[in-house]
């Protein structure tokens, strides 16, 4: 079964558009509330070479994503849009990389149709919304890959392309670091070793001004913040990087298998194409070695990632354009039976699935639940989407097999999907999201009073107030560094500092986690706190000031 068209333009439109369906709802608690935060502290302080949290150096990062929410929020003021907007352009260069890619290296309805799978693949969707470092790193190192084979393929534009990969690599590291030069150098030395046709082009890819422009864009940064902060390389390449992949310092441990699971939920629902054109590549892989370099790209990084001491899910982000190119891939030849079988399958346990969402969704005001932050009638509702996405998922994956235009069918449970989950995490942000309050903080500190978070931390207490956190009792966590130095250690305590309330000259605020309020109540002497409120799964004291 071969496509019959390609996909419509109109449908790839509302792909590209679904993220702007809730850009202003409120931040996300950890990841999205952090990567809005330091982008407004920068943007309010004026200091573009040191980041900042919650007024204290933070240099785990690099500086690329922080410069771009910088700018946005600096033009348009401190908001949920504008600090989500910079991410958005960024997934529409991402979704232009893979169609211009996808075009030139096999059709433009190729290019087509894996724009449109990558930007309804469920991992893609997400990190367009929920702000992290994975979808910027990814986009540029798409680019980076494609003009790489750009000069293999067609070493006539070796004199802009080799220079242009170099520039969208230094990007890349401006992003996220050393990946983004290894990862390329690796995959293109696999490439060369495999393809005898491309040695003599890849001498190409050693542009002397690439060079110089990828030195002159990521070097300043790194140069600048080493001559403030002696300590800077040590931190941000060994432990950041070094330590981070070898060691299990920073407990984000998982099993070998992580990403065998993580890549085809993510890339719902285009999974079973992508197995098949990974299958393809990699079967007969001097048959077409423009597919073959696109699985390698895809192996390679889900076993550097496996093999590495700290996994999470976004990780496997950098692979989904060339998973999505090999979907499309299988999609124009016909996956094997097997795969419509995968299919089905897959089809036929989401929609199992969707309805034990719906059953537990009606059923969820009738029960007798322990205190989640919410009551029944929103989890019930948020059951209630749950279901219907992953029935809307159901539904493309059974019918895709039997249709004539299957990328057609999957892209629309693609956006219908997505739709839904959008507006599930958007139901969900009373549970989710700090903003009420925040909010509530705003409203009722005064420049005296103190506000402090308690065994936990909520990123977005600064985006929404406008103000530091004064005091974080028990809790490190992002803040190892900066707790390295003296000045900073009035800015951590433990329950000595909740025994020595009320403070003088104030009132303190104390947001935690609603199961910790027990233990705060007995740690704090009687009569100290003069309320408390309630927001979803967190807790508000309010300390009285000492008279």
């Amino acid at each position: 079964m071969r496509l019959s068209a390609p996909v419509p333009v109109w449908l790839l439109g509302a792909a590209l558009a679904l993220p702007l369906l809730i850009i202003g709802s409120p931040l996300i608690e950890v990841d999205d509330a952090r990567y809005a935060e330091v982008p407004r502290a920068m943007a309010a302080s004026g200091d573009w070479v040191l980041p900042s949290l919650n007024g204290m150096a933070y240099v785990e990062k690099p500086p690329l994503w922080y410069w771009l929410g910088a700018a946005s929020i600096g033009l348009l003021g401190p908001s949920e849009a504008a600090a989500r907007l910079p991410m958005f352009l960024l997934a529409l260069l991402g979704a232009g990389g893979i169609y211009w890619l996808g075009s030139w290296l096999y059709s433009p309805r190729i290019g087509r149709a894996a724009a449109l799978a990558a930007s309804t693949a469920g991992l893609w969707l997400f990190l367009v919304h929920n702000l992290t470092l994975d979808l910027p790193v990814s986009v540029f190192l798409l680019w980076t890959t494609a003009l790489i084979l750009r000069v293999l393929e067609k070493p006539a534009d070796a004199a802009w392309a080799a220079p242009a990969a170099w520039l969208a690599a230094a990007l890349a590291f401006l992003s996220k670091g050393l990946i983004s030069f290894l990862f390329p150098v690796l995959w293109t030395a696999v490439l060369i070793g495999l393809f005898p046709k491309w040695r003599r082009p890849a001498l190409k890819l050693l542009s002397p001004w690439g060079i110089v422009l990828a030195a002159a864009v990521a070097a300043p940064w790194f140069l600048a913040l080493q001559a403030r902060r002696p300590d800077f390389f040590h931190t941000f390449f060994v432990e950041q990087h070094f330590q981070r992949y070898l060691t299990p310092r920073y407990s984000r441990g998982a099993p070998w298998w992580f990403y065998l699971a993580v890549l085809p939920a993510g890339l719902l629902p285009w999974t079973a194409p992508f197995l098949s054109g990974l299958y393809k590549g990699l079967r007969n892989p001097f048959a077409d070695a423009r597919a073959t370099a696109l699985a390698l790209w895809v192996i390679g990084i889900i076993a550097f990632f496996t093999t590495s001491s700290s996994k999470l899910a976004t990780y496997a982000l950098p692979v989904l354009p060339h998973a999505a190119l090999l979907a499309a891939l299988s999609l124009e030849d016909g996956p094997p039976k097997w795969a419509w079988r995968l299919c089905r399958a897959l089809g036929a346990l989401l929609l199992l699935a969707a309805a034990t969402a719906a059953l537990l969704s009606l059923r969820m005001p009738h029960l007798s639940l322990p205190p989640v932050g919410a009551d029944a009638a929103l989890l019930g509702r948020l059951g209630a989407l749950a279901a219907a996405m992953l029935a809307a998922l159901g539904v493309a994956q059974a019918y895709a097999p039997s249709a004539k235009r299957p990328a057609l069918a999957l892209g629309l449970g693609g956006v219908l999907a997505g739709a839904l989950a959008l507006a599930a995490v958007s139901a969900a942000s009373p549970l989710i999201s700090a903003r009420d309050l925040a909010l509530a903080v705003k409203a009722s500190a005064s420049p005296e009073d103190e506000v402090w978070t308690y065994d936990s931390f909520l990123h977005g207490l600064q985006f929404y107030t406008g103000r530091r956190v004064d005091r974080m009792v028990y809790f490190v966590g992002e803040f190892h560094y900066a707790k390295r130095e003296e000045a900073n250690a009035e800015r951590f305590g433990d329950d000595n500092a909740l025994r020595a309330l009320p403070r003088r000259g104030g009132r303190t605020f104390v947001a935690m986690k609603s199961a910790r309020r027990a233990h705060f109540e007995t740690v704090t002497p009687k009569g100290s706190i003069a309320s408390w409120r309630e927001f979803g799964p967190w807790s508000l004291a309010e300390i009285r000031a000492r008279k």
